[in-house]
């Protein structure tokens, strides 16, 4: 990237600061019509379509995605824009599952309805993080359909029939790491970070993916501390807090 000019709005993944000293092909302009505040997500969105892609979701299948945090909203809008017919998420938390519905996934669901719904789904997308619920993964998934493992799954996962689980129904599951990605050139399903950088910028401009839903409050960067409590407090509909630094 060497076209840049001066004054140009380019997004690029730094730590939190006011000012930084970036390389410019590390930079991705903003396409125009995109705030600051919704190019702000742009990484989300990059890390939820590697996952994406490694889901192979094709036009027409049906996806459910577990967990509707930031991850599991953004990985339904981002299967919609990849040709599924069908988004189905799954989330104890009622507002999680308002706010999917007004992000445009098809159903939702309370996760103890799992049940009802298992052999069902083309593509699965795990992004709970939470390793009991890995199983329910195996139990949504259609006969060779595709698990995908997006939120990164800490400790050991216990009480899994493989045979009956994944074996018999020839399941594929794909660890779905940022990290796990072509350094210097695409491939067919593997993508490089700024390819993605540079796609999900394009399907905010292009309204295939919403950031406004997701985005809960934006506060100024003197009030930073104060926003990380009010997350892991959990006590308000809170999905994502912005930092303004101007």
């Amino acid at each position: 990237m060497t076209d840049l000019e001066v004054g140009q709005r380019v997004a690029c993944k730094i730590r939190h600061a006011a000012h930084a000293i970036v390389e410019a092909g590390r930079c991705i302009p903003i396409p125009d019509g995109v705030s600051n505040q919704d190019a702000s997500i742009y990484r989300l969105i990059s890390i939820v379509m590697q996952g994406i892609h490694k889901a192979q979701v094709q036009l027409g299948w049906e996806v459910a995605v577990l967990g509707l945090g930031s991850i599991g909203n953004l990985a339904g809008q981002v299967a919609r824009a990849a040709g599924s017919t069908h988004v189905h998420g799954f989330d104890p938390v009622g507002w999680r599952r308002d706010l999917a519905l007004q992000s445009g996934f098809d159903a939702v669901s309370d996760s103890t309805e799992i049940g009802t719904l298992t052999d069902r789904f083309q593509a699965v997308i795990e992004a709970t993080g939470v390793a009991e619920v890995v199983p329910s993964s195996f139990h949504l998934a259609a006969r060779l359909g595709h698990v995908v493992l997006l939120a990164s799954t800490r400790g050991e996962t216990e009480s899994v029939n493989f045979y009956r689980d994944v074996h018999k129904k020839g399941l594929t599951i794909f660890g779905a790491h940022d990290a796990i990605r072509p350094q210097t050139e695409d491939h067919l399903g593997f993508t490089t970070e700024q390819t993605d950088d540079l796609t999900a910028l394009r399907l905010v401009a292009s309204g295939r993916v919403q950031a406004k839903p997701i985005i809960s409050d934006v506060v100024s960067y003197q009030d930073a501390t104060s926003a990380y409590q009010r997350l892991t407090r959990r006590d308000e509909a809170l999905m994502m807090i912005v930092l303004q630094w101007k």
